[in-house]
């Protein structure tokens, strides 16, 4: 069997597999996602505070520039913050969750290249770097599903922070 379409809604046939898969609403959909991004940022939040606690605030992270080993650092605190937006000001901490993974993202593939030559060896043997870019595509590609939109009087859906 088939799936028909209604307006902007597939809406499965009788008989069809999809027949039985409940229809989740924006709202919550975004609440899922949110709630996922909460949960990998606490997870690096954990790992960051364990740093901290075991080599202290101005640990250089075995040798590296003071620029990295503070933003590093940082988002022992910036990490945290995103969690409380995703949940009090939703936009915000999709927003600030798309530049925290982005931003980590580049600069570690960058100490990577700098530091640990050949970069995609590197990579490839690095969970940790995998786990982010991962986290990172997952976060580009759900944030329009997650982004929470408001009707203007219009009836016009407006984007929103």
């Amino acid at each position: 069997m088939s799936s028909g379409s209604i307006g902007n809604r597939c809406v499965a046939q009788e008989g069809s597999p999809m027949q039985n898969v409940p229809d989740v609403s924006p709202p919550l959909r975004s609440l899922i996602l949110r709630t996922v991004y909460a949960i990998c940022l606490l997870g690096a939040t954990y790992n960051h505070w364990f740093a901290i606690y075991q080599h202290g605030l101005d640990w250089d992270y075995g040798g590296f520039p003071r620029a990295s080993t503070t933003f590093w650092t940082a988002l022992a605190f910036i990490d945290p913050a995103a969690v409380i937006l995703l949940f009090m000001r939703p936009n915000a901490g999709i927003a600030l969750t798309i530049a925290i993974i982005v931003s980590d993202v580049i600069h570690n593939i960058v100490i990577q290249a700098l530091y640990f030559p050949p970069l995609l060896r590197t990579l490839a043997t690095s969970p940790r770097m995998v786990e982010q870019i991962a986290f990172m595509a997952f976060v580009l590609a759900t944030r329009p599903l997650a982004w929470a939109r408001k009707t203007t009087g219009s009836g016009v859906r407006a984007f929103s922070f």
